[in-house]
């Protein structure tokens, strides 16, 4: 009896040291497992990240292979382990990354609304997208011109955010457009006569290179006598806009005996006016001493006649005539109305002609002032919006302005080195 109780002890003893070996393997096993993992999105699905000590023959049940980690998300997979476990666990795939992208530099008038912030930057990436871009500090007010740097925030849908801090050149422009040449327009009343607005006309901005230019010719009737308003609008990138008006005179023709012309047409008969009309300008014009009227005179027809192409072969009084009655002439005909006046003005003065010519000639006046000579050019430029007045050979010494020295008086601040300066002006 005693020896059945002792026997049946022993074996109770073996199977509760089993059990127990038991229960401590599923113990040790559950605890050595991770029931949740979290991986960064775009990182590898590894085994052993479900474990503290990853057994040798841990497996996953589940296809993992299907997978993108690239997006964030949440699976429930099944492992298996230790020859017999078999356990379901979560894996999450999460954005922990901040966006990247770069800056995008802006000009920007002050007076202008700002870009949105998305234009400010490029090139984003973000593994979950972008949910938001927006300035940083509110969207800029920076009034006076400068460089800044603005902080751009942009925020991916897990709340990760980079600042890019993007540069921007302000401009304070609040001046418009200027014009220069805008002038009266004289036509004939032909039906088919063509008007070109922009003749003479230039129209330059202290920051757009190409402001916006517009003329409203609307009123206008073509072969019709009468006095018609044109406006010359131009607008700036800032908005600034500038507003200027003329007119076209639409006149009867003149009668015809064949003379020709730039203005074509035109009564000789009327030629010996302009020295008339000469005089009594040159009177008006006259100031208190030589400098002052010939500053008056270049000034005049500077500002009275508007530069336009001749087209033939005019006579000096052909070229006056047309710009005392259409306020129009080439170069020659600013230097033949120049000359009249001086003439009549009792004021020596004389051609200078262009040399070498490469494309085109060009002609200008020298004035005696006093004992000294000196170059003076009333014509309008585009690249140059005044007049030439009482310059040396160096100062107006551009390309338009070369000429041969020896057949002139010696100028003031020249030389009387002649050949010199028929070598320079042939370079």
């Amino acid at each position: 009896m005693y020896k059945l109780i002792a026997r049946i002890g022993s074996i109770a003893y073996v199977a509760f040291i089993v059990v127990a070996t038991i229960a401590f393997t599923i113990r040790d096993a559950n605890r050595n497992l991770v029931r949740e993992v979290m991986i960064e999105a775009g990182s590898e699905i590894n085994i052993a990240d479900f474990f503290k000590s990853c057994p040798d023959d841990a497996e996953f049940v589940t296809d993992v292979s299907g997978i993108d980690t690239d997006i964030p998300a949440i699976y429930q997979l099944t492992v298996r382990y230790d020859e017999f476990f078999k356990k379901d666990v979560t894996l999450k795939i999460e954005d922990h990354t901040a966006p990247k992208g770069i800056a995008i530099p802006h000009d920007q008038y002050a007076s202008l609304e700002w870009p949105e912030a998305t234009e400010c930057v490029g090139y984003l990436y973000d593994l979950s997208g972008i949910a938001k871009i927006e300035y940083r500090d509110g969207t800029p007010a920076y009034q006076f011109t400068g460089d800044y740097m603005v902080p751009v925030v942009v925020t991916d849908w897990y709340d990760n955010s980079t600042v890019i801090d993007v540069p921007f050149h302000v401009t304070d422009d609040h001046n418009a457009p200027l014009f220069y040449g805008i002038h009266d327009i004289y036509v004939d009343d032909s039906e088919d006569a063509q008007i070109d607005y922009f003749e003479g006309v230039t129209y330059v901005d202290d920051y757009d290179e190409a402001p916006r230019v517009v003329v409203d010719n609307s009123k206008v009737v073509i072969g019709q006598e009468g006095t018609y308003e044109i406006t010359y609008k131009a607008m700036d990138e800032a908005r600034n806009i500038r507003s200027q008006t003329a007119y076209v005179h639409v006149v009867r023709q003149r009668a015809t005996n064949g003379t020709s012309g730039a203005g074509g047409g035109w009564d000789s008969s009327h030629h010996n006016d302009v020295y008339k009309t000469a005089r009594a300008l040159a009177k008006k014009l006259k100031g208190k001493n030589t400098t002052e009227t010939v500053k008056n005179i270049i000034s005049y027809v500077h500002t009275h006649v508007w530069y336009t192409t001749v087209r033939g072969n005019q006579t000096f009084e052909d070229a006056v005539y047309q710009a005392f009655t259409k306020h129009s002439a080439d170069c020659y005909g600013y230097y033949c109305t120049t000359k009249i006046l001086l003439d009549c003005a009792g004021i020596p003065n004389m051609m200078v002609k262009r040399y070498p010519v490469k494309d085109v000639g060009h002609y200008w006046n020298l004035v005696k002032f006093g004992d000294s000579w000196y170059h003076c050019d009333s014509t309008v430029y585009r690249y140059h919006h005044s007049s030439f007045f009482k310059l040396t050979d160096k100062k107006i010494g551009d390309s338009h302005h070369r000429f041969v020295g020896n057949i002139l008086p010696v100028r003031a601040g020249g030389t009387p080195q002649y050949k010199k300066d028929l070598e320079n002006n042939q370079k």
